[in-house]
């Protein structure tokens, strides 16, 4: 298949039709199109991996992505894979296992979440940290993984940059960035999950319930949410509990 390409025809279902060979060799000319659906083929697999290494899923994310962003960084510098884009990736998932098992020995323990919850309280009002909702923070923030609730103690509570962690984190400032999105992202989403363990659900209902809060932040994905859309007409309860959900989605920050 003729690599040749132009701007109007860079779309993922052109791509898709693409081998990896060939999207590496698009991706390395500037397509973030061509990286994205290797991503795409290939995210499953690494995440995967990772979580055969890692002790949560939260970490297997992190391990996930920093292996992309590390092949994405090569193949900008016109490096990278050269055969196989799914062997390459996996193989520098395995190196960043060993490098963070080592700098794990290194890093200074997470701060108890309790002082998290004193610091935080202290730079909000009153009024947005009542009990019950502090209480529902603070649950939410225990069941992060340590890496995540170390990044968010650094960046949130004491308003560090992510280019000032690079070194302490012991990876790029763009992997820091990253990391601290996803960290802030599945906090709220930690937080709307706890929020439905208070309002209570049906055993019927679970396995919808439980994709609530990935569905009010737009992240479940669209066969994902298409599979929602239709319980939901047919579910007055969730339907209830769903717009319970939404409203406290839209009183967290962006």
């Amino acid at each position: 298949m003729s690599l040749e390409y132009s701007s109007c025809n860079l779309d993922t279902s052109i791509l898709a039709k693409y081998s990896d060979r060939d999207l590496t060799e698009i991706a390395r000319s500037g397509s973030s199109e061509a990286f994205a659906v290797l991503f795409q083929r290939h995210h499953a697999s690494a995440e995967r991996l990772a979580l055969y290494y890692a002790n949560d899923a939260f970490t297997a994310q992190d391990l996930a992505a920093e292996a992309f962003m590390r092949v994405l960084q090569a193949i900008k510098s016109g490096g990278g894979p050269a055969a196989s884009f799914r062997g390459y990736l996996l193989t520098v998932l395995r190196n960043i296992v060993t490098e963070w098992g080592k700098a794990a020995r290194r890093q200074v323990a997470v701060p108890d979440v309790s002082i998290y919850e004193m610091e935080h309280a202290d730079a909000a009002s009153s009024e947005a940290l009542r009990e019950f909702e502090q209480d529902l923070a603070v649950e939410a923030l225990r069941s992060l993984s340590e890496r995540w609730r170390t990044v968010l103690w650094y960046t949130v509570v004491q308003g560090h940059r992510p280019a000032s962690l690079s070194d302490r984190l012991e990876i790029s400032p763009n992997s820091v960035a990253a990391l601290t999105y996803r960290a802030k992202e599945g906090l709220r989403q930690a937080y709307l999950t706890v929020h439905l363990k208070q309002a209570g659900s049906t055993t019927r209902c679970s396995y919808f319930i439980t994709r609530f809060a990935a569905y009010s932040r737009g992240r479940l994905g669209k066969s994902g949410a298409e599979e929602l859309d239709d319980h939901l007409t047919s579910c007055p309860t969730c339907r209830q509990l769903q717009s319970e959900i939404e409203e406290v989605n839209e009183s967290l920050p962006c």
